[in-house]
């Protein structure tokens, strides 16, 4: 736009410099013109003061010619053109044209002037006209240093104004980058307000509506949390109360039937409570605060999670099998979460694979990861299925297994609580069955 403008005014500029010099140049041709009386054609006479005036105006010179009003040229160059006479003529004023002359472009000034001695009543009225013409080249040249002139300083000028503009803009933004920094810094669980001390005024009310929202929500997941942990502490204390009695029952059964009821009866309650504990455990996966972070052994750890499933994987027909490292798996977390998330796992993989079938838990480590998997050659889950196997009371239809449908969602809210992934994938993709593989990846600190 600056440059658009430049160039229009410059144009402007240059046009009104060179047609005043050619108005000048017209007025001296003017004063050069003698007018006879009694009707005797005008004649032109440039004198050596005029000529010298005509050549050296701020142009490479001015050619001119005089023509009378039948077209008679009386003085001057006959190749200039002769410009129509405008329907609103006045003598004595110069009008201004672009014309093209030999593909040379041109200016234009031509007058109409008229026998200034009053004329007789058998006289014609006498009228010459006077044009002045010049090359656009001087004028195009001019306008060009102009636009120079005015263009290159803003060039010089633009990246020091953009710079200031720049660090205006830095140091204006930087408490809401400050303000941003501190929010991205903030564990998913802080709840606590934020401090608004060092907040410009500017945002003030904003970050007031969210200390407010942040309030509230604290209050939301508060009660949330406790209304978890009462009804499932509230739950488990008669439901191992009926437990117990059914089980004592189970003893002094009268007969089969009353027998196989009660063995129902304690499957269920023994479901119901490990229900309560997922919900406990969610509640506590959630809100990890409440565990203690130590640094462990995941090698050592997993191992002892096995052999501890052994018994179960012996009843169930299955060959349930560790594969550690050499040596020693440190990391940073929470043992009894990670504890947890191996046992749904383990569990999961027991309860769905068939017998004789093999699962399998290892360890392996890498120069940037550290991946803990389960696997088994067990029928698998399908492509669509394990989109949605983590989401919170889904379970894959057409099995007959009982579950609740947290498990695996618990293992991915303890993973995620451990900055880690958890992935579901073919154990033997190109064979049937083709088992599944559940893969717990953390980032190894170099």
């Amino acid at each position: 736009m600056s440059v658009v403008i430049t160039y229009v005014v410059a144009q402007d500029i240059a046009n009104t410099a060179y047609d005043r010099n050619l108005s000048k140049a017209l007025t001296i041709l003017s004063h050069q013109i003698a007018w006879p009386s009694a009707g005797a054609t005008p004649s032109l006479r440039i004198d050596e003061p005029a000529q010298i005036a005509l050549r050296t105006q701020e142009s490479e010179g001015i050619f001119w010619k005089a023509q009378l009003t039948n077209g008679a040229v009386i003085n001057g160059d006959q190749a200039l053109p002769t410009p129509m006479m405008p329907p609103d003529l006045r003598l004595n004023q110069a009008y201004f044209k672009d014309e093209t002359i030999g593909g040379y472009e041109v200016r234009l000034a031509y007058m109409w002037l008229r026998n200034p001695e009053p004329m007789s009543r058998g006289d014609l009225e006498q009228r010459v006209l006077l044009v002045a013409a010049e090359s656009r080249d001087s004028r195009l040249a001019l306008a060009n240093s102009i636009i120079k002139g005015v263009i290159i300083p803003q060039f010089l000028v633009l990246p020091i104004a953009v710079l200031l503009i720049w660090f205006g803009l830095s140091r204006g933004v930087a408490p809401i980058n400050k303000l941003q920094k501190r929010l991205r810094g903030r564990k998913p669980d802080d709840l606590s307000a934020i401090e608004d001390q060092s907040t410009p005024s500017e945002i003030a009310p904003l970050v007031d509506a969210m200390n407010d929202l942040l309030s509230r929500l604290s209050h939301s997941v508060q009660a949330q949390r406790r209304f978890v942990a009462d009804a499932a502490h509230q739950l488990k204390t008669p439901l191992a109360g009926l437990r117990s009695q059914a089980e004592l029952a189970l003893k002094s059964a009268p007969n089969d039937e009353v027998s196989d009821n009660l063995k129902k009866i304690v499957a269920g309650t023994a479901r119901a409570t490990r229900l309560i504990n997922q919900l406990l455990l969610m509640a506590s996966a959630e809100h990890p605060e409440t565990v203690a972070r130590e640094v462990f052994d995941l090698n050592q750890l997993s191992r002892e999670l096995t052999e501890q499933w052994v018994p179960q994987a012996l009843d169930a027909g299955i060959d349930l099998g560790f594969e550690g490292t050499e040596q020693s798996v440190w990391i940073s977390g929470h043992p009894l979460l990670l504890s947890e998330a191996m046992n749904n796992l383990i569990d999961n993989a027991l309860r769905y694979a068939p017998k004789g079938s093999q699962v399998t838990v290892l360890v392996r480590r890498s120069e940037t990861t550290i991946d803990l998997i389960v696997q088994d050659n067990g029928p698998g889950i399908s492509i669509r299925d394990r989109e949605r196997i983590f989401d919170r009371f889904y379970r894959v239809l057409g099995t007959q297994v009982h579950g609740s449908g947290l498990g695996l969602a618990i293992v991915k809210e303890i993973a995620q609580r451990h900055h880690a992934s958890v992935t579901v994938t073919a154990t033997r993709p190109n064979q049937q069955p083709p088992g599944t593989r559940f893969t717990i990846r953390f980032m190894s600190k170099p």
